[in-house]
Parts: structure tokens; C-alpha cells; sequence
């Protein structure tokens, strides 16, 4: 039981009165790591109780000011890939996806580094990263793109990606939607049989390399946390998303153990010229549908695109919309088994980079 005076009955006071496991819960529930820092500075209690949090939520804050010559070469960049995809593909990509080295990371990352706070939570056993706003827009705005969303998973190397396109993504009218949906569902097989121009493919290809460089800058970004803070060794579960919601990169326990095995400390601790893992070799299973309905989710896809990437080394790319990585999250996971039900696929190969 607790007893307090009138002079102690106050806020913190009450706190006194909760046992350790319950005021570890609340943090673990609290979890962003700002507000657990200012927890810090509340009691001699709290400090030696925050420390054993093993949830943690960082929103990663954007330098005052990125360069303009880093966010014109990705743009210039995918112009003069895509100018040569179909023509010289392997020559292109080694030649134009290395970034030149003044490039920097468009966000702040001081609190992972091995002096930041972050290396208190020993017993951490899942992160989230949130990066802010990428640039002056979203992902593949500037491409043809109103919706854009990827999810993927990897361990040392990129092992699955999911990317969703369309260039046109509208809520549909609630009164007037069933009867659209029953007349577009007689419309579907003579919309599966539409065959993409090459000037559609090359925009969905590119798309798909925008998508692979954020992943694969997110999979650099944790081997240089991990590099640095080798004293998080139960960390089980990591995830970095965005401010946009537009990607979704993740990694379980195995992945996380294979990931460290495949450090080398001094290598990731020196600087790289990409500032990002390269990709391997891949193979791209892409979906197209003219227009998709999703009646769940209640939104009309136009130039709908489903593209599924694997390592070319793992084979040939299966149908499996159950994939755990395709998760619940609508319109995405709408989007993905619909899509998957296209009969017509198109099959590419692209060269690492």
C-alpha cells in the first residue's frame, strides 16, 4: 500500500504508488523515444526504469536544409537510366547509380549514433524509425505517380519487395459505387488482355528503381545503427517507415542475426559515396490493370501496378498474396490480391546496382 502526506499528494506521487512492471508498461506503450527522454529527467525512478524499455518509437528529424545538387542528380539520374534501360542496361546502371560523394542523408541520426541516447536502451527489443518528408515530394510524384507504396524485407540482402502504382487514386462515390463496381467486374477480362506501351513500362520501371534506392538507403541506414550500437544485441524487430506512409522496410529476429553477421564494423563505420546497400540482381514480376476497383477500401486505381521483386538468385517469382509482408493495411493489401488474380504478367530481369 502507498501512503503520502497532503504535501506529497500530487501527480508523481501517485506514480510512487505503481509497481516497476506496470510503470514499464506505460513506457513501453509511451515508446517514442522523446517523450522517454524527458521521462528521464522526472525522478531517480523513472531514470533507472526507462532504460529498460523495450519498445521504441523515433521520429527522425530533417536537416535544416538538403542539397539541391543531391535531390536534381536522383531526377537526372533516373532520366538518363531509362534513356538506356532497354538498350544498355547492365553499362547503365554500374556507370549512373553511384551518387556522387558530396551526397548526404537528408535527415538527422545523431540520437542512433554510439554517443546518442539511443544506446541506453540496452534491453530494446523493437525499433520503429519514422524519416521525415523525402525532399520536395512524395516518391514518384514527378514521375506519373499519384499512389506509390512499397514494403520491403530484408536480411543481409534484399529478400522480397512489394510495389503498389497508379497513376490515379480516387475515392469513389458511396452511392454510385456498387452499381460501378458490379459493371467494371464484366469489364475485367477485356481490361486483363490490355498490353502496357514501352513508354508505360519504362514508367513503372522507373517507379520500381525509386522504390529499390529507398529501400535499400533504409538497410544502409540500419547497418550503420547497428554498427554503432553493438550493445542492443535482444533487438528483435525493426522497422523504418516514412512521414509519407509511402514505404515500409522491415526485419524480423533472423533477418536481424544474419544482417549482423554480415557487418564488418570498420567497413560500415567509413563513409560510402552511394550512402545506400547496393541491390542485387533481381527478378520483377509486374501486374497492369487499366482501372481497379477497390470496393474494401472504397478507392478507384487507374493505371494500376503490382510489381513483385525477389533476388534472382531465389528463381522464379511465385503468386502468393499471402505473403506475411503484405500485411492488412488497406487500400496496399486490397490492391495486391486483387491485382494478383491478373492472369497476364510481364517478367523482367534487372541487373544490381
Amino acid at each position: 500500500m502507498c501512503y503520502k502526506t497532503h504535501e506529497e499528494d500530487d501527480d508523481l506521487a501517485y506514480f510512487d504508488c505503481l509497481p516497476d512492471a506496470l510503470l514499464l508498461l506505460i513506457f513501453n506503450k509511451l515508446h517514442d523515444l522523446k517523450s522517454l527522454t524527458y521521462c528521464l529527467s522526472v525522478s531517480k525512478r523513472f531514470r533507472s526504469l526507462v532504460p529498460f524499455t523495450d519498445t521504441i518509437f523515433i521520429s527522425i528529424p530533417p536537416l535544416p536544409k538538403p542539397s539541391n545538387a543531391a535531390a536534381s542528380y536522383i531526377n537526372n539520374t533516373l532520366r538518363q537510366v531509362f534513356h538506356n534501360l532497354f538498350l544498355k542496361p547492365v553499362r547503365c546502371f554500374h556507370r549512373l547509380m553511384a551518387s556522387p560523394k558530396s551526397t548526404t542523408m537528408s535527415f538527422d541520426i545523431s540520437c542512433c549514433h554510439s554517443n546518442g541516447v539511443l544506446r541506453i536502451f540496452k534491453e530494446m527489443k523493437s525499433l520503429h524509425l519514422e524519416l521525415p518528408l523525402h525532399g520536395a515530394g512524395e516518391l514518384g510524384s514527378s514521375n506519373g505517380a499519384t499512389f506509390l507504396q512499397w514494403k520491403a524485407d530484408f536480411g543481409s540482402n534484399l529478400r522480397t519487395c512489394i510495389i503498389v502504382g497508379a497513376t490515379s487514386f480516387q475515392k469513389c462515390n458511396t452511392f454510385s459505387s456498387s452499381a460501378i463496381f458490379s459493371q467494371r467486374k464484366e469489364e475485367r477480362v477485356f481490361m486483363e488482355e490490355t498490353v502496357l506501351n514501352d513508354d508505360e513500362l519504362k514508367l513503372r520501371v522507373i517507379w520500381t528503381i525509386s522504390c529499390l534506392i529507398a529501400a535499400s538507403t533504409r538497410q544502409y541506414l540500419l547497418k550503420q545503427i547497428l554498427a554503432d550500437n553493438p550493445n542492443i544485441p535482444m533487438l528483435e524487430r525493426v522497422v523504418i517507415s516514412d512521414a509519407n506512409k509511402q514505404g515500409m522496410f522491415s526485419m524480423g529476429k533472423e533477418e536481424l542475426v544474419e544482417m549482423r553477421n554480415s557487418i564488418d564494423t570498420k567497413q560500415e563505420a567509413s563513409s560510402s559515396s552511394m550512402e545506400r546497400s547496393p541491390v542485387p540482381e533481381v527478378n520483377m514480376k509486374l501486374w497492369y490493370l487499366p482501372m481497379l476497383d477497390l470496393p474494401d477500401s472504397g478507392y478507384v486505381m487507374k493505371g494500376a501496378t503490382l510489381v513483385l521483386i525477389r533476388p534472382a538468385a531465389d528463381g522464379m517469382i511465385e503468386n502468393n498474396s499471402d505473403d506475411p509482408l503484405v500485411g492488412d493495411e488497406k487500400p496496399f493489401s486490397e490492391a495486391v490480391r486483387e491485382m494478383i488474380k491478373v492472369k497476364k504478367s510481364y517478367l523482367m530481369t534487372m541487373s544490381s546496382f
